[in-house]
């Protein structure tokens, strides 16, 4: 990885962790405040590009977008926790794709505990009703 990327990388996970930062209003804002530097010859590098247009594709409905699924799966591998937890407030419904054991479901269920909204905890155990059987 790059410095670049590395720095990018730092700023943008400390930017998300913060409440306020993590609606689709801000996240625009964060999209819109960008521009300008594009615009003037300030190029990111690609894989700060790849960073910002998953984070981006967040808010936007374009169909070139890459999905949750594929969001939350390139988060993972980047290691950029607030981005999971993101993508898991904007779609809880991703947890009942990535197949997991339902053994694994309380160390996830701790970690959105702790990390997202109690909205978000509540679809996610409503789309696991396997979760409640024995309760």
């Amino acid at each position: 990885k790059n410095s670049s990327f590395e720095v990018t990388f730092l700023l943008l996970n400390t930017w998300l962790s913060y409440k306020e930062n993590r609606s689709k209003s801000a996240i625009m804002y964060l999209q819109r405040s960008l521009m300008p530097l594009q615009r003037y010859n300030h190029n990111f590098t690609g894989d700060v590009k790849v960073l910002f247009s998953h984070l981006f594709a967040l808010c936007n409905n374009n169909a070139d977008n890459p999905s949750p699924n594929e969001i939350m799966d390139y988060f993972v591998r980047i290691e950029m926790w607030n981005g999971v937890s993101l993508v898991l407030d904007s779609n809880p419904a991703v947890v009942k794709t990535i197949g997991l054991d339902t053994n694994a479901m309380a160390d996830l269920l701790s970690t959105i505990g702790r990390c997202c909204s109690l909205t978000t905890m509540w679809e996610v155990i409503r789309n696991e009703q396997d979760l409640l059987g024995c309760v």
